[in-house]
């Protein structure tokens, strides 16, 4: 289990450990024995980026069920096309998930339980926007709802259904594994009583701080969550995939102003490609095992 997560930040979270790690640390061929045939996964946040890569990724290596998830069926319909031309034969369904919507969150997981097995799920969706805004249903401030609280919602009720869902008790557990980042080592979070009311606070809001705290609030939920399963039924992690380009993790909130013009191009120069990005996802489904159960798998390694 990740237990030194705060030894390392004072590394991680410099200039220097960023630049190493995105210009210097590559991933590992994985071994052409790892198959996905008569396997299925859930990938949230499928329609682009690194969910729609992570997808194609597991689809070339034999996935025999593909379910993405979409706010929106044209957005899914879209995507599961794309995927099926280039993977003819392959099985890609779209099923709708909100994570705004906790009615949305809890009807998808009643969904999952319908299925036959589910081995895998890669919770990507996530959000960060540089202006202050409420989720109209909860109230909630919408990073920290969409990457903290709805995620860990979706996360403690699926968790159990992949877990009873186990097919064969002879071979690898399922893998639930949560997409965080390594921005959470600089995140600044001092709170002596519930985070709700410090994240919910507009006037003390910064787009980007809000991301770090959220995921380091996700990592601290999962090491929680990890804690009330044995590896040997399923398996929880966090993966980061890393300063990556070509992500829609900010939406539409980043393509105006002047931030695009100064971020832009830098996220080009040091960020890794959506393809090398989404390699860190599969890494943390197949080659950790219960090593990574509860930790954090960031550069293609269980961090300590």
């Amino acid at each position: 289990m990740s237990s030194h997560l705060e030894k390392d930040a004072v590394w991680e979270s410099t200039i220097r450990g960023l630049l190493y790690k995105q210009l210097f640390v590559y991933p590992p061929d994985l071994p052409s024995t790892v198959r996905f045939e008569g396997k299925s996964a859930i990938v949230t946040g499928a329609n682009g980026g690194l969910g729609l890569e992570s997808s194609r990724q597991l689809l070339e290596r034999g996935l025999s069920h593909l379910i993405v998830t979409v706010r929106t069926q044209e957005k899914g319909d879209i995507a599961a096309r794309q995927l099926m031309d280039e993977f003819p034969g392959a099985r890609v369904d779209v099923s709708l998930l909100d994570l705004a919507d906790y009615d949305s969150i809890i009807a998808f997981v009643d969904r999952c339980r319908g299925l036959e097995r589910l081995d895998y799920a890669i919770l990507n969706a996530g959000m960060q926007r540089p202006n202050f805004k409420r989720n109209d249903r909860t109230g909630h401030e919408v990073i920290l709802q969409t990457n903290y609280i709805s995620t860990t919602l979706l996360a403690t009720l699926l968790a159990p259904v992949m877990k009873d869902q186990r097919v064969d008790r002879t071979a690898t557990p399922p893998v639930l594994s949560i997409v965080g980042s390594d921005t959470m080592y600089m995140s600044k979070l001092k709170t002596t009583g519930s985070v709700f009311p410090v994240m919910n606070d507009e006037v003390r809001f910064q787009g980007f701080q809000q991301y770090m705290d959220s995921k380091l609030l996700l990592m601290m939920f999962t090491v929680r969550l990890a804690e009330q399963y044995d590896p040997k039924d399923i398996v929880i992690n966090v993966s980061n995939p890393g300063l990556t380009y070509g992500t829609n993790l900010g939406g539409d909130d980043h393509k105006s102003g002047l931030a695009p013009l100064i971020i832009k191009p830098i996220v080009r120069a040091l960020g890794r490609s959506l393809a090398v990005g989404a390699s860190v996802y599969v890494h943390a489904l197949v080659l950790n095992g219960e090593e990574s159960h509860g930790s954090f798998v960031s550069d293609w390694q269980v961090k300590p």
